[in-house]
């Protein structure tokens, strides 16, 4: 992946984003700073130190937010905790794209986490697409084995020039080679 992205989140659903440098030891920005909000402005929720934010879902809209600049590789994290109760056709998403640059044939690394029905198992896929198209990368699905509703557990994604890794509460780790 050459091209610069953007990180964004998205939520049509109740989730916390938590600063990640805690657990990593690595430097944090206010809000202000770093991010805006992309849509549902009124169920982002900042924290009083600015330097996390929690995305709400109601019955009329989620919330999203974007990074303010572009990254070429990086390290990127977050907390996220899904919510209850029947969520089928619910996605939670914590990616970085350049689709607002490149439309039709953007570059993504991404976190998808697919709704459940009742008492079921949440499915997380991450994606990697290059140009637009998974000819140019892969998604991989895998079953939670907890469930990610009574908690937070950190999701993070390492973009390097040559690797990109996925991290998760998952017992293993993956990487795709660019």
């Amino acid at each position: 992946m050459a091209m610069k992205a953007r990180l964004l989140a998205a939520a049509a659903t109740c989730v916390c984003l938590a600063a990640a440098a805690s657990a990593f030891d690595v430097p944090t920005v206010a809000f202000e700073e770093g991010f805006s909000p992309l849509f549902g402005d009124g169920n982002l929720v900042r924290a009083r130190d600015d330097r996390a934010a929690r995305l709400l879902l109601d019955r009329r809209s989620g919330s999203g937010f974007i990074s303010s600049d572009y990254y070429l590789h990086g390290f990127f994290s977050a907390s996220i905790k899904l919510p209850r109760d029947y969520t089928a056709g619910v996605v939670v998403a914590f990616y970085l794209s350049n689709g607002d640059v490149y439309e039709k044939t953007h570059d993504e690394l991404d976190f998808e986490f697919l709704g459940s029905r009742w008492g079921g198992q949440w499915r997380v896929q991450t994606n990697v697409y290059g140009n637009g198209s998974t000819s140019r990368g892969r998604e991989e699905r895998y079953l939670l084995p907890f469930d990610p509703t009574l908690e937070a557990h950190r999701y993070s994604i390492l973009w390097a020039p040559t690797h990109i890794m996925y991290a998760s509460p998952l017992s293993h780790c993956h990487c795709h080679c660019t």
